[in-house]
């Protein structure tokens, strides 16, 4: 992936951000070329170095036909086992949100908020389905051009039915 000024890019570990600028700049092995990121929703701006960007999961956001399957995903019924331990389910899922792939990003949050409706999830869940929610309502309000709070109302109607 190419990165320019102004992109938006799917950084799984922070959510949705653009990159401000990219310069490099010297470090003790020397000099490297990095990526400044900012992710609005955790109000912070990371630099990350180029070979690192390359090396993780980081991917454009999701296109409008993308954005109709993940609704298609978010509409489908949840698979979650209840019979697991929380510790269990938390890295299961941890691990679905930082492969990078949306769909698996939308099966995250339709699960979790799903399972918070039959039981309360332990904190850790609990942080993992709000991050996992909020890099997805910003996404599809890129891929749909609709405000974020639209698409968080949206999900909720669709994820609370």
């Amino acid at each position: 992936m190419e990165f320019k000024v102004g992109q938006d890019i799917v950084y799984p570990k922070y959510g949705v951000g653009k990159i401000l600028e990219i310069k490099a700049r010297k470090l003790p092995e020397g000099r490297t070329k990095g990526v400044l990121i900012r992710f609005p929703a955790r109000h912070m701006e990371v630099w990350v170095p180029e070979e690192r960007l390359r090396n993780t999961t980081v991917r454009e956001p999701v296109s409008r036909s993308q954005a109709r399957k993940i609704y298609a995903v978010l509409k489908g019924r949840a698979s979650f086992r209840m019979s697991s331990k929380a510790k269990e389910r938390a890295q299961f899922y941890k691990d679905k949100v930082l492969s990078g792939n949306p769909v698996e990003l939308a099966e995250t949050v339709r699960d979790l908020v799903r399972l918070s409706i039959k039981k309360s999830l332990n904190v850790r869940e609990a942080e993992i389905a709000n991050a996992a929610l909020r890099t997805l309502v910003r996404e599809l309000a890129l891929a749909t051009g609709k405000d974020v709070e639209t698409i968080r109302e949206e999900l909720d109607f669709i994820l609370y039915r």
